[in-house]
C-alpha cells in the first residue's frame, strides 16, 4: 500500500510546489439543465468549461517553502493565521429532535461595517463588540472565538428571512468555524459575486465551544443533525438552493448524508475536500506510516480527548457505568466517558487507540477497525445523487492514497474527482497564506448557482 512504510522516508515524487489537477469521472456524467435557453451540459464538461482552477490539467502554485504535504498540513495546523480570514460570525443554538443541540455560526455580512472593521490592519471596534457580546451571551457558556458572538432575536429573524442561496459548511474532526481553512472558505463564499451567498458553519455537538445537552457527541454515522438542519432551512424558504461542502471528517459526514438520502437530498450541489473515503485504509496510513503516526495520529487522539474532557460536565458518568440502552451505530451510548477513562485517554498515542477505547458505544462494533469499515463514506458513494466535486491530494499525510475510491467515483455519474498531486491535508497554501482549494470551491458554487437551473 502506498505511503504505508514504517520507515521515515519521504516520497520524492510528492515534493514540489507546482501542482496539477487530474480528473477521474464517469464517461457520461449527469446532465445539468442550464438557465440559458434551457440547454444541457454534462457535469464533467461544466467543471472543465466554467471553473478554470479545477479543470482537468489545471496548474496551481503553492508556497515553495511548504514543498510536501506534511509541511503544508503542519503549517496549516500550527501557524499563526489569526490575522488572515477575519470573518464575523453570529452564533445560533440549534435544537434537535433527540434533545441534543449544536451551534450554527452564520457569516454576518453587515458586521464589518457595524464594528468599523479595517481589513488592512484587522482592527475593529472591540469595545462595541464586547458590549454586544455580553448582552447576548447565555449563562454558563464558554467564551467564543474571536469575532464570534451570539445573535439577538432581531438578528436571528433577519437570518431566517434571508432569501439568498445558502452554503452549508461542515468542518473537520472536533473542529469548527474558527479553524483557518474554514474561515478561508467562509470569507471566500461570503464575498464572492457581491455577497451572493448566505453562509453558515454547522458546528458539531461539543465542538467550537458549543455545549452538549444529552450525552450525545458525534460519530461518522451521525448524519441526522445535518438532515434536520437542512430540513429546517428548506422549510423556511423552499425555493432557494442549498449547497454544502465538507472538510475531512466533515466530508465523510456529508458524503454519508448524500448517500443515505439519495434522490431525496435537499442539496443542489456539493463538494468534499480531503475526505478519508475508506477509513480502514486511512487508519492504516495513520498507523503504519512513520510521519503520519508520529506527527498527526497522536495529536488527533489528544484533540479528541480534549473535546471529551471539556464537555465532561454534561458527558461525565461515574466510573464503572454500564449502558442505559442497547448501543447501536445509529443510537450509540456514550457510557464510557468517565473520569478514569479520560485520564487513561491522555496517554493514548494514536487515533485508533482512542477509537478502540470508545467504540463499545456502538454495541456490536467491537474495535476501531470494525467502526472504520462500517462508517466509511465509500459505502454510500454509489448512492450519491447530487452533483459533487471531490478534491483529494495524493500527498495527503492523513487520508493516504489508498483511501481514494477511483473506481467507485468513475461508476457514479454524479461525482467528479479533481485529484491533485500536491496540497496536503486541507491546506493548499500559497505564498500569501491563501488557500487554492477554498478559492476554487467558492468559484464552483458561484458558477453552479449562476448557470444551472
Amino acid at each position: 500500500m502506498e505511503g504505508s512504510s514504517s520507515l521515515p522516508i519521504l516520497n520524492p515524487f510528492h515534493w514540489g510546489f507546482n501542482g496539477t489537477v487530474t480528473h477521474f469521472a464517469s464517461d457520461e456524467t449527469v446532465e445539468l439543465l442550464l438557465k440559458e435557453a434551457h440547454t444541457k451540459t454534462d457535469f464533467h464538461h461544466f467543471i472543465n468549461q466554467n471553473i478554470p482552477g479545477l479543470r482537468n490539467g489545471a496548474n496551481f502554485r503553492l508556497n515553495p517553502m511548504l514543498f510536501t504535504g506534511i509541511l503544508q498540513t503542519m503549517y496549516l495546523s500550527g501557524a499563526n493565521l489569526t490575522k488572515k480570514y477575519q470573518v464575523f460570525y453570529g452564533r445560533e443554538v440549534v435544537n434537535f429532535s433527540d434533545g441534543g443541540i449544536c451551534t450554527a455560526d452564520w457569516v454576518i455580512d453587515s458586521w464589518p461595517e457595524k464594528y468599523k472593521f479595517d481589513k488592512e490592519t484587522g482592527l475593529f471596534d472591540k469595545n462595541k463588540f464586547i458590549e454586544d457580546e455580553k448582552a447576548t451571551h447565555p449563562d454558563n457558556w464558554p467564551r467564543l472565538h474571536p469575532r464570534t458572538r451570539f445573535v439577538t432575536k432581531e438578528e436571528q429573524k433577519i437570518i431566517s428571512e434571508d432569501i439568498r442561496p445558502l452554503v452549508l459548511v461542515i468542518h473537520g474532526l472536533a473542529g469548527g468555524s474558527h479553524e483557518p481553512i474554514i474561515r478561508s472558505l467562509t470569507e471566500q463564499l461570503s464575498t464572492i459575486d457581491h455577497h451572493k451567498f448566505q453562509v453558515v458553519v454547522l458546528n458539531s455537538r461539543g465542538c467550537a465551544r458549543s455545549k452538549v445537552s444529552n450525552r450525545m457527541l458525534f460519530t461518522a454515522f451521525h448524519t441526522d443533525d445535518i438532515k434536520e438542519f437542512l430540513q429546517r432551512e428548506h422549510a423556511r424558504n423552499p425555493k432557494r438552493k442549498i449547497y454544502a461542502v465538507g472538510f475531512s471528517f466533515g466530508a465523510t459526514l456529508l458524503a454519508n448524508y448524500l448517500g443515505k438520502t439519495g434522490d431525496n437530498s435537499l442539496i443542489s450541489a456539493a463538494a468534499t475536500v480531503s475526505n478519508p473515503w475508506d477509513m480502514v485504509a486511512s487508519g492504516e496510513k495513520m498507523e503504519l506510516d512513520w510521519w503520519s503516526r508520529n506527527l498527526f495520529s497522536k495529536a488527533i487522539a489528544q484533540f479528541l480527548t480534549r473535546t471529551v474532557e471539556v464537555n465532561m460536565g454534561e458527558l461525565g458518568l461515574p466510573d464503572g457505568s454500564e449502558p442505559d440502552h442497547e448501543p447501536t451505530p445509529d443510537k450509540p451510548c456514550f457510557y464510557m466517558f468517565t473520569k478514569e477513562n479520560v485520564t487513561k485517554a491522555k496517554s493514548l498515542t494514536s487515533t485508533s487507540q482512542f477509537d478502540n477505547t470508545n467504540c463499545s458505544m456502538f454495541g456490536f462494533l467491537k474495535n476501531a477497525l470494525a467502526y472504520y469499515k462500517a462508517a466509511s463514506s465509500i459505502n454510500n458513494l454509489q448512492n450519491i445523487r447530487v452533483p459533487t466535486v471531490i478534491i483529494n491530494s495524493r500527498d495527503d499525510p492523513v487520508v493516504g492514497l489508498a483511501s481514494i475510491p477511483y473506481k467507485q467515483i468513475q461508476l457514479n455519474r454524479y461525482t467528479v474527482l479533481c485529484e491533485t498531486d500536491l496540497g496536503g491535508h486541507l491546506a493548499y497554501l500559497d505564498s500569501n497564506q491563501d488557500s487554492w482549494v477554498t478559492k476554487n470551491i467558492a468559484q464552483y458554487f458561484a458558477k453552479f448557482d449562476e448557470l444551472v437551473l
